[in-house]
């Protein structure tokens, strides 16, 4: 097979809603529905052949001769409202793998023709649509074949529809966010803390903050003879200067390491002014890097400093450090590097807040890494800045490789300065433990490291633009993000059991979002979904078709279908995506996924309410957010069983109450043939009780039913 194709069908729903009685099944003969539209293959109405009996004793047989050959047809005029389509067709070793569409949007899953011998199949699900009144028009396209078939042909028997729901209200409606993003000019060294010594220095960590009276800025940081030794880091180094650009003055150090005070090194100072004294916090390191302090010194010149009495403010770990404090409404926050446990984990930025700069609450997670370890990371020198309504979190090192990556800071930016996961990265700079400084109009980018032969500035310039595009569909029951550039993903979801538009959080971005991924060459997300390369969108606004989504390196696309569906729950968001690979992966497939982001506490399965972190083999008939919060709420997503090709593993992750459904997944990776393989249906309801295990039952009956 020449193609990959994943399939894999989302339906969110948010119920309860007036039931509603499903209408007796039309069913056609597709022969009956001759002559075609439009063709670009010979199409006939074939009689009973090859041992085969077809319903009339004909069906519609599409001569195709190549991926890409179609028929369309026209569906007659039915009742309006949601339908469920299915069809009876047939396999033969000369058939081709098909897909449908209605009125020129796709719908449903793959469908693969090939068989040994010929034969007449039993209802197929073909996916689901919205028909208004009037006429319809059905196409089915060829997409490949599998490798064992000798042919292209496709046929069809019979044509089901299944009046489920009556049509909704939705409002489908554009949008781009407008932001500033920004840019680093040429770096200029500025200061070399070399100066007066017998070798050559370094300065690492630092800050650089103006004195309020006299207008001079001063320097503090990280320094030491080269190569970078930082369990023998004890100075902090203090320079100063008339202006950020200089010249820059070397003074005595501002502060040396002070055993008798929990301190064996010292590590990246940042200090703020509060009220005619300054601040000056700092990790204090020991052997001990599940537990680093974080200490306070004070001063009210910037040259004589006095440890507080309060240290350690805090201990955290593994190897807490690299704090910056500043102001957010009308407490102070200090954003710091850890990981997700003091013996290690995945990296973070965390977040303390304060009223007195002394005493500090318990720790919160502002942004975490999907990259797990120990010391440093992908977290690392976090500063944080406001631009109007955005908030911008820059942080080093950017990337997997360390080396590499010392010099990457990535910068995120949300409207919520407590949240950056799921943020849009939105920019790439050359530095390394940057700091943003501002003076007046003016504003720098800052750089300093092993190596780097000192302190370098530059100026950070801001640009504004599009930084994101989409789409939001809406209707009393639910309102969906969906993400068009620069990543295709539903950034969020939000439902309303009663359809009154009140809108509960049920799916965010909070980690990997809600969409496609797939892992090459290790686990996790190496390859995420980039922007579609063409948007298709339905007349009446309901169904949007993303096509040809990248993802990474590989030689990937995905076209991935999200239409709103009411469903006997109420209005839904359904979606079908559909991968495909024109050449093999650059390495083996660790996991082939769809993923969903939950924005309840917990996520569980039949078996268990809340699921820690971990792996489970094999896929359930269900997962399930959940929620005691406001009477309680239940997101559940069920599968259609056997809808993938294969079913090897569900992955949890408690601490953002995600499940990501994994058709493959293989530790080791696996050589996955260029192919067209569906990859499963899922269909994902909300209910108003907490663990609500009959409601959940009932969506995995409603998926599993058939035409």
């Amino acid at each position: 097979m020449r193609a990959i194709a994943l399939v894999a069908a989302l339906l969110i729903l948010a119920g309860p809603a007036p039931a509603f009685a499903a209408d007796t099944p039309v069913t056609l003969e597709a022969e009956g529905l001759l002559p075609a539209v439009s063709s670009t293959a010979p199409v006939e109405s074939q009689p009973n052949c090859c041992g085969v009996a077809w319903s009339g004793g004909r069906q519609l047989w599409l001569r195709a001769a190549h991926a890409g050959d179609s028929v369309t047809v026209t569906l007659p005029a039915v009742t309006p409202g949601q339908y469920d389509l299915g069809g009876i067709l047939t396999k033969a070793a000369d058939y081709g793998t098909l897909r449908f569409a209605v009125d020129g949007v796709a719908i449903g899953q793959l469908f693969d023709g090939y068989a040994t011998a010929v034969q007449r199949t039993g209802a197929v699900p073909l996916g689901s649509v919205a028909l208004a009144a009037g006429t319809h028009r059905l196409t089915v396209t060829v997409t490949g074949r599998n490798p064992a078939s000798t042919g292209f042909f496709a046929g069809l028997d019979t044509i089901t529809l299944q009046r489920v729901g009556a049509l909704a209200t939705v409002t489908t409606s554009t949008y781009e966010t407008v932001a500033e993003t920004p840019s680093r000019g040429t770096l200029t060294r500025v200061y070399d803390p070399s100066v007066g010594e017998s070798a050559a220095w370094y300065l690492n960590d630092h800050t650089i903050v103006q004195h309020r009276g006299t207008g001079v800025w001063h320097a503090f940081g990280i320094t030491h003879a080269e190569p970078g030794a930082p369990l023998q880091e004890t100075l902090f180094a203090h320079a100063t200067a008339p202006t950020p650009n200089g010249p820059w003055t070397k003074q005595p150090a501002a502060l040396t390491a002070s055993p008798a005070a929990g301190e064996q090194w010292i590590w990246a100072p940042h200090v703020i002014h509060d009220n005619g004294v300054y601040f000056m916090f700092y990790a204090a390191g020991n052997p001990d890097y599940t537990r680093y302090r974080m200490h306070l010194a004070t001063s009210t010149d910037l040259v004589t400093w006095t440890r507080s009495p309060a240290n350690p403010l805090f201990t955290d770990g593994w190897e807490a450090r690299d704090p910056m404090v500043t102001r957010v409404g009308e407490q102070w926050v200090m954003y710091y590097t850890a990981t997700t446990a003091p013996n290690g984990g995945n990296h973070i930025v965390g977040y303390r807040t304060s009223t007195d700069l002394t005493t500090w609450s318990a720790r919160r997670t502002a942004f975490t890494s999907p990259y797990t370890g120990q010391a440093a990371g992908q977290t690392e020198s976090p500063f944080v800045v406001r631009r109007g309504e955005w908030w911008y979190l820059f942080v080093c090192c950017d990337g997997t490789d360390y080396g590499a990556a010392y010099r990457r800071t990535a910068v995120y930016r949300s409207r919520d300065p407590f949240q950056f996961d799921g943020a849009e990265k939105v920019a790439v700079l050359d530095a390394h433990a940057a700091e943003v400084i501002v003076d007046g109009s003016n504003w720098y980018l800052s750089h300093a490291g092993w190596g780097m032969g000192g302190l370098w500035l530059a100026p950070l310039q801001w640009t504004s633009g599009v930084v994101a595009r989409g789409r939001v569909v809406s209707t009393g029951y639910l309102r969906a993000d969906i993400r068009t550039w620069p990543s295709a993903r539903i950034a969020s979801l939000g439902v309303d059991p009663a359809g009154g538009g009140a809108y509960r959080p049920a799916l965010d971005s909070s980690y990997r979002g809600t969409g496609p991924y797939l892992a090459v060459g290790g686990f996790g997300v190496t390859d995420p979904a980039g922007a579609p390369s063409r948007v298709d969108v339905s007349a009446d606004g309901t169904r949007i078709n993303l096509a040809g989504i990248p993802f990474g390196n590989e030689p990937v696309t995905a076209d991935w279908l999200i239409s709103v569906v009411p469903r006997w729950t109420g209005p839904a968001l359904q979606s079908d995506v559909v991968w495909s690979v024109n050449g093999w992966p650059t390495a083996g497939v660790w996991e082939v996924a769809f993923n969903v982001d939950g924005a309840l506490p917990m996520v569980g399965d039949p078996a268990t309410e809340a699921r820690p972190t971990g792996d489970v083999t094999g896929m359930p008939a269900w997962s399930m957010l959940s929620s005691a919060e406001a009477g309680g709420l239940s997101v559940v997503s069920a599968h259609r069983w056997a809808s993938a090709w294969r079913g090897d593993n569900i992955w949890y992750d408690a601490g953002h109450a995600m499940a990501a459904w994994q058709p493959l997944w293989r530790n080791g990776g696996v050589a996955w043939a260029p192919g067209q393989y569906p990859g499963g249906t899922w269909r994902i309801a909300s209910s108003g009780v907490r663990r609500d295990v009959a409601f959940a039952g009932t969506v995995w009956s409603a998926i599993n039913a058939i035409p």
